[in-house]
Order: C-alpha cells, then structure tokens, then sequence
C-alpha cells in the first residue's frame, strides 16, 4: 500500500485538503468532529484515500480501562468518515479509577506496573476498533517521572506485545532529544522496528527561553532539523508507513504555505520509494 501524505483537518485547511493534489490523506481530531448539531458528515464533500479519526481522552495509560460511550462516539464518527484507523496517545488524561478529565496528557512512569496496563488498554482498543488499525503516538512532555526503562524500551515493548501501529510524532521525539539531551534519529531507530505498521505526525514549535525548553505548539512552520529527522524516519519505516499527517493549530498560513508543506512531506515519500524500487530492481537484476 502507497504511504499516504495530508493533513490534520482544520476548518483553515479545508479547501486545501478539498484541492491539493498532494493530499491523500486526512487525520479528524475526533474532540472537533464531535459536534451534536453537526448534521453532515465532517469530512463533508472531500475525497481522500485514507482517514484516520485522532482520539484525544481514550487515556491507553490509566489504570482504568477506556471509557465505552467515548469509545462508541469515535467508532461513530470513524464509520461516518469512512477511516481506516484511530490513534491516541501514551498518557493518561484522567485522575484515577472513573476520575475526572485533566485537561492535558500525563506520561506514565515507565515501570512494569504501568507496562501492563498500556498493554492491557491497547489490547481492549484493539479489539473494540477491529477492522480498524489502532496507533499509539509518543508524547512531549516538560519532566519525566522515575521508572525502570527507557521510553524507547517501554514503546519496544508495548508495540511488539500488543502489535499496535506506532503513530510516530517526529516533532515530539524532537522536542524531547532538545529538552533531555538524547539522540533524536537514535531513539526512532530503536523503536522503529518493533512497530508493524506507522503513521508520522509532522508539526513546528519554538524555543521557549523562559522555559528553556522546546515547545511542540503546532504554531509554526515545520523546521528543517524536524524535516531531516522525518527524511530519515521515512527510510526507516520502509514499506510499514501508512499515513503521513502535518499538523498546524495556530497562526495559519497563507495557501502558499500549506501547500509547501504537504508537497515537500509527499516529495521525501516519493524520493525515499522510488530510491527503495531502485534498489530492488539492483538486487533482482544481480
């Protein structure tokens, strides 16, 4: 199957998303599709190859199992858009058994304890969506809390046990490598084989100085370190990457800009597989 290359749907990219052929994709944010007064179908009259329905409060990392009226809403939304696929984070999101929304994703300690709950959440997503493929995103995050692995060794594990896709964020890998000082390329290179099947998110942020930290704000073009980080993810995959999303939540850019944006993601899927097709076709000839 051809990677395909979009954009997260924001009312600012619809047109785009509507008329760029370039565009093959589109991520719902499924928090934006969930309108009760919205009559017709989010997508509305655009055409693409591949959905996918982007869940923001399954919380995989609770100690709770998702909630199965949200569960039921996202289902609905994704077979009114004809998706393939739904995606969330590894965080947690509520404050205990049944608890209230925090209003913003918490990293897991990575710790066998909550190991086996990640796993068993997945397993229970897995199995409610099929058909649908399922991908757990890695997250940015400003502190990490004490735990007996790596990140990179945590997502290994709950990839290769559970067979869910990895919904790889190359500018929160990016942000973190800034933030904690570890090799960006490196950590995707460690995860990236016990995924079965990829998607990527692509978006820009800033340097806070007051922070002193990088910030994953979706508020900027994509910056060049992320587009060679991506270059490089894109290779890796292989035949494994489904879905290429770009995300942009604030300070819009003109249509030139979109435009830019998706062409050059699609121009790197396209370099990478035709030089992978050369290479195949080097290898049968010998």
């Amino acid at each position: 199957m051809p990677t395909e290359v979009g954009y997260a749907l924001r009312e600012q990219n619809r047109l785009i998303v509507e008329r760029e052929p370039a565009v093959t994709a589109v991520e719902i944010t499924f928090e934006r599709a969930d309108d009760p007064l919205r009559t017709d179908r989010y997508l509305q009259g655009a055409q693409v190859p591949y959905v996918s329905v982007h869940a923001l409060k399954m919380s995989p990392a609770s100690a709770d199992p998702p909630d199965r009226r949200y569960l039921d809403a996202i289902r609905a939304i994704a077979l009114e858009n004809d998706a393939q696929s739904v995606s969330d984070h590894l965080g947690f999101t509520r404050s205990g058994d049944g608890g209230a929304e925090m209003g913003h994703f918490a990293l897991p300690p990575f710790s066998e304890i909550a190991l086996d709950a990640v796993r068993r959440n997945v397993e229970r997503i897995q199995n409610y969506f099929y058909p649908l493929h399922f991908y757990l995103e890695n997250i940015a995050y400003l502190f990490r809390l004490d735990g007996t692995m790596s990140e990179a060794a945590f997502l290994r594990r709950v990839l290769g046990t559970t067979g869910c896709g990895w919904l790889l964020d190359v500018t929160n890998v990016y942000a973190n490598a800034v933030n904690f000082g570890f090799d960006a390329r490196q950590f995707i290179a460690e995860v990236i084989p016990a995924a079965s099947r990829l998607q990527i998110h692509l978006a820009g942020g800033f340097f806070d100085q007051q922070l002193d930290r990088y910030i994953d704000s979706h508020s900027t073009p994509v910056p060049e370190a992320v587009w060679e980080l991506y270059q490089d993810a894109v290779l890796m995959a292989g035949d494994r990457l489904d879905a290429v999303f770009i995300e942009r939540d604030e300070d819009f850019p003109a249509d030139r800009g979109w435009r830019d944006e998706v062409r050059r993601a699609r121009r790197i899927v396209n370099q990478v597989a035709a030089s992978r097709a050369a290479r195949r076709e080097i290898t049968v000839g010998r």
